[in-house]
């Protein structure tokens, strides 16, 4: 069974918010609902989503200044916004900002999917291969490789392999790859290290031209 596409939603009008989160979930995404662009900022840093949906005007920390500190910490995830407002340069300071596609309310549940569709294509067609460096991760197999040969992944190694794929360039603690990793299970942050070993090792033993560095948080980077 294909995987669903996974949205944050992020609008302070809770019964729209809701309206648009049933139409998605009909059709086939997995949605997560906030209210205000501070919530939104801390889901992001704890999930990985293939899109992300916020409204302008929401009190705390409005749509711009979160759709500013998600690309500030390199989150490279498709953004959509929205907002009431249909001025150019509304528009222009929001694309500026590092928005993907801007949509005007109110609007057409035909025409919100067919952005959807547009903006998420891509992680559609590629999300379960990923190329870095001379190695491939296969999500759908669990597997490393290169030219020659494939390592497989424990469920765990994969979902850390993913997370940092996912959030490249930008520094993980160990707190928080715990956190995401080990949701709901009481382990002791070593655990964290201990499985950053184990890919290091199955990077090495396929010769590959990446490592995850573990100076100033964790980041898979290149070797140069």
């Amino acid at each position: 069974m294909k995987k669903k596409l996974k949205i944050l939603l992020a609008d302070d009008e809770k019964e729209l918010a809701r309206a648009v989160g049933t139409i998605l979930k009909y059709s086939n995404y997995e949605v997560n609902i906030v209210n205000n662009g501070k919530e939104a900022v801390e889901m992001v840093k704890e999930n990985m989503y293939d899109l992300i949906i916020l409204d302008v005007m929401m009190p705390v920390m409005d749509g711009i200044q979160a759709l500013k500190e998600m690309r500030k910490n390199n989150i490279k995830t498709p953004i959509m916004l929205l907002t009431a407002k249909a001025q150019i340069d509304d528009k222009v300071e929001g694309l500026d900002s590092g928005a993907n596609d801007y949509l005007t309310k109110p609007f057409d549940k035909k025409e919100l999917l067919a952005r959807i569709r547009a903006l998420t294509r891509e992680q559609e067609e590629n999300k379960e291969k990923y190329k870095i460096g001379n190695i491939i991760f296969d999500k759908e197999t669990s597997e490393i490789s290169n030219q020659n040969t494939s390592l497989h992944l424990n469920n765990k190694e994969c979902e850390i392999m993913e997370f940092l794929v996912k959030n490249q360039e930008r520094n993980i603690t160990k707190k928080e790859l715990k956190k995401r990793i080990w949701v709901k299970e009481n382990k002791d942050e070593n655990i964290v290290t201990m499985y950053i070993a184990y890919l290091q090792e199955k990077f090495l033993a396929l010769g590959a031209n990446i490592k995850i560095n573990d100076k100033n948080g964790y980041v898979l980077e290149k070797i140069v």
